[in-house]
């Protein structure tokens, strides 16, 4: 059964992944002083990875809202590359945080199987990387950094249970889908910005 997508819907759906972008070169610029050596590229790829998936679902809306082909590998596909990407962000950030006690101190059936297997491991990876976010930012003292990656632990944490139940077809379902993605993307994004200006002040 094909999701009820217009054009609009789909193009809304790319919105979080330049939210992501946003967020990311924040984070990255944050980081790239104290996290030494792979860990350092292993962060970038894992970015990657969620943006890359985010991209492919996004596209596979707009290839339906655009012609009415349905490619669902590329809506499938997401589960493995974000689930991987959240999980090696999980482990870059906490190996950073092993290295640094002080961010201041250094300058359908395939559809089923990605989603029962790689759907819990994205959920892990992200709880984990927020938790290392939200310990980085209380010891830089980026206590409004802090306060939006709670935020987003709490919104994403929820997606995730209630995405694993639910199957969005229908156009309100998805756009309440897309909807709850982009704000809790955004939370991410500004808890990056606030962290990336705490971290100017020290550099």
């Amino acid at each position: 059964m094909f999701p009820e997508v217009t054009l609009s819907l789909a193009l809304y759906d790319y919105l979080p992944i330049l939210i992501w972008i946003a967020g990311s070169f924040f984070l990255i610029d944050t980081l790239k002083g104290g996290s030494k050596g792979i860990f350092f590229y292993i962060l970038i790829l894992s970015l990657a990875l969620v943006c890359v998936g985010g991209t492919l679902k996004a596209t596979w809306k707009l290839l339906i809202a655009l012609t009415g082909s349905n490619l669902p590998l590329l809506s499938d596909i997401q589960f493995p590359l974000m689930g991987a990407g959240f999980f090696l962000l999980f482990l870059s950030l906490l190996s950073f945080l092993v290295q640094h006690k002080d961010i201041q101190g250094e300058k359908f059936a395939a559809a089923v199987f990605f989603k029962k297997v790689f759907l819990p491991l994205m959920i892990v990876g992200s709880v984990g990387s927020t938790v290392c976010l939200i310990i980085v930012a209380k010891r830089s003292k980026a206590y409004l950094s802090l306060i939006f990656y709670a935020l987003f632990l709490i919104v994403s944490t929820m997606m995730g249970y209630i995405g694993s139940r639910i199957t969005a077809e229908h156009y309100q379902i998805i756009l309440l889908e897309q909807t709850i993605n982009c704000a809790s993307t955004l939370l991410w994004a500004l808890g990056s910005y606030f962290l990336w200006r705490a971290h100017r002040r020290f550099v």
